[in-house]
């Protein structure tokens, strides 16, 4: 189905009519499975028939029928193991920022973005004005462009991928906005609501852990690690992803195109 009826369904349904996203849904690519490790999702991401239980994306599969065919994981224990070229730290050019998006999946994860957070907010704010978080967008997108840039991570493909895996923040599955749960952090389905975190930066911080234990061999921050993700050490093994893509099959499963649903936001955020 296509991601830009999801992304239609869930401006209209949780952020009113008047909402739209902010660039041509057009262009915007099919994708044929649910994201990964995600508390919620609309209507139109992994088909009206299923119930909003059915919809919720978690870390494991779990379940029965076509809504568990979908199911996520954070682990990489049954995920394909395509070859890749992490790098165990930061590279050399790290320091330098870039806004630059590819395509087919291919832009690294792995970098510091020129962006601000005022446009990641913006652009949020754009399609739904009113998330559910529990602070405002504006504070939510200074804790992902602090700690991608101290991670070593793209803080313009982290913001995409919270958007996706929360609804554009509007939640409605086992997830709920007072977790300060981004990423769907153990929450595996069955009713279960997985893992919350006492503030908005500590879950920010968590789901910016976990996608180091998929860049990196080696933590680049040293607050990057288990004590700060719960799940961190179900990433095995490590380093498994180097851009969008590799996330594919491993961060959802099937997911065989999560990586460039992702980065079809995030090329959004980019645009001029």
């Amino acid at each position: 189905m296509l991601l830009a009826v999801a992304l239609t369904s869930v401006v209209a349904s949780g952020c009113g009519e008047s909402a739209s996203p902010p660039w041509s849904l057009s262009a915007t690519p099919t994708r044929s499975v649910a994201p990964t490790s995600v508390a919620t999702t609309s209507v139109a991401q992994t088909g009206g028939s299923f119930s909003l239980h059915e919809r919720v994306m978690t870390e494991q599969g779990r379940g029965t029928g076509a809504a568990a065919a979908d199911r996520p994981t954070t682990t990489s224990a049954s995920a394909p193991q395509s070859p890749t070229t992490t790098s165990s730290v930061p590279s050399a050019e790290s320091d330098a920022t870039t806004t630059v998006i590819l395509s087919g999946g291919q832009t690294p994860l792995e970098g510091v973005w020129g962006g601000t957070a005022e446009r990641l907010a913006s652009f949020l704010a754009a399609a739904c004005p009113s998330p559910r978080f529990t602070v405002p967008a504006s504070v939510l997108a200074e804790y992902y462009v602090r700690y991608g840039a101290e991670a070593g991570l793209r803080a313009d493909l982290l913001w995409a991928q919270m958007i996706k895996e929360t609804g554009y923040g509007m939640y409605g599955g086992d997830v709920v906005p007072e977790q300060n749960n981004y990423a769907g952090i153990g929450a595996t389905g069955g009713h279960e609501p997985g893992a919350s975190f006492p503030t908005a930066e500590a879950g920010v911080m968590a789901h910016v852990a976990h996608m180091v234990a998929y860049v990196y061999t080696s933590s680049p921050a040293s607050w990057a690690d288990a004590t700060t993700d719960p799940r961190f050490d179900f990433v095995n093994p490590r380093g498994v992803a180097s851009v969008l893509a590799d996330l594919n099959g491993r961060w959802a499963v099937p997911g065989t195109t999560y990586g460039e649903s992702i980065e079809a936001i995030a090329r959004a955020i980019n645009a001029d």
